[in-house]
């Protein structure tokens, strides 16, 4: 998350330090640009696929995660090019994955397997500002991955967040 910081700073958001997540706002009039790092609520339980989190960022009267307001996630402000290159991250971390474990795809239906199964498959669409993208990661080495890449992409990011956002 620090390689985060130093963008968020740069372009005037203060880290809220009393939040055990990792959140940074700044003032916009009287509301508070906020913007916060997501890990999902349901990660892999069999472990193969890993986790996966995005960033949020909105528009809201509090300064803290959550906040109600007009916002996007990170993936929605970015240009085609920066979302390939998202995508070019994103199917290295599948290109990683081991096999899906076989004592898991015996206890699934043919549906579930499926839907498992696809999981591991490269993107081969390009995404679109509608596609809901998630950073999918296993390890240390497709966190250190994404933190090398977002942070390049951070400032066109919080660009277009302060034109739609204020």
């Amino acid at each position: 998350m620090a390689a985060l910081g130093a963008g968020f700073a740069a372009q005037g958001f203060e880290r809220r330090e009393a939040s055990a997540a990792a959140v940074w706002q700044r003032p916009t009039g009287r509301e508070f640009v906020v913007a916060w790092v997501q890990p999902t609520r349901s990660p892999d339980a069999f472990g193969w696929y890993g986790s996966r989190f995005i960033i949020e960022i909105r528009r809201g009267a509090q300064p803290m995660a959550g906040v109600l307001g007009p916002g996007f996630r990170f993936c929605q402000l970015l240009d085609d090019e920066g979302r390939e290159q998202v995508r070019a991250v994103q199917n290295a971390v599948i290109r990683r994955l081991p096999p899906a474990p076989a004592r898991v795809l015996r206890t699934l239906d043919d549906r579930a397997r499926d839907s498992y199964l696809a999981l591991g498959e490269q993107v081969t669409a390009a995404y679109t500002p509608d596609h809901d993208i998630w950073f999918r990661h296993r390890d240390e080495r497709d966190l250190d991955a994404w933190f090398q890449l977002l942070p390049a992409l951070l400032p066109g990011v919080l660009g277009a967040a302060r034109l739609r956002l204020g």
